[in-house]
């Protein structure tokens, strides 16, 4: 069984799977996707692009000649559609339920995207939507509002475990605290 920060025998890696919502989106805005286009989306060079191009090539997600356009295949507009939609809906709850930061929210949806399950995105969509019912708008602004408190920095009586994350921020939970006002 993969860990979570490993792919299954035969999945994509976070990296292609970025080619292939590039060339989604490209497709979207363009009609098309070029070899340059994908390197100046992604930051990458014209090489990385023609060598992810024949991974994907080989399974099946692309069609591409060299000096033509990228094409998705059916399967590799299905996956790239997958994938666009997990990042859009967590850049969504991260920014609007979350309250993330947009630039951080960026980052962060395009590392999740890659490792989340279907049925975690079900229940984030859930929630999303379950905050967009204006009879829910209290408990929303509630939780934008709320932030937790711990005695120590390096690890929280109440909820027994250790606070890695929050020490890993700058200022840790105390200058949070102290920053936020709360």
């Amino acid at each position: 069984m993969p860990t979570p920060h490993q792919k299954a025998r035969g999945e994509l890696s976070p990296s292609l799977e970025h080619y292939l919502r590039s060339i989604y989106d490209l497709q979207e805005e363009k009609g098309y996707a070029r070899v340059t286009d994908i390197a100046e989306k992604l930051g990458v060079a014209k090489p990385a692009v023609s060598s992810a191009l024949k991974t994907l090539r080989a399974a099946g997600f692309v069609d591409h000649r060299v000096y033509e356009s990228v094409l998705l295949t059916d399967e590799g507009m299905i996956r790239a559609k997958s994938v666009s939609g997990k990042f859009a809906i967590l850049l969504e709850f991260l920014t609007s339920i979350l309250g993330v930061e947009e630039e951080q929210a960026f980052v962060d949806a395009c590392l999740m995207e890659h490792y989340v399950s279907g049925n975690s995105m079900d229940r984030v969509l859930d929630l999303l939507r379950f905050f967009e019912d204006k009879d829910h708008q209290d408990a929303l602004d509630a939780f934008r509002a709320f932030r937790r408190s711990c005695e120590s920095e390096t690890s929280c009586p109440s909820c027994s475990f250790h606070c890695d994350v929050s020490i890993q921020t700058s200022g840790g939970v105390a200058g949070r605290m102290a920053g936020s006002g709360a």
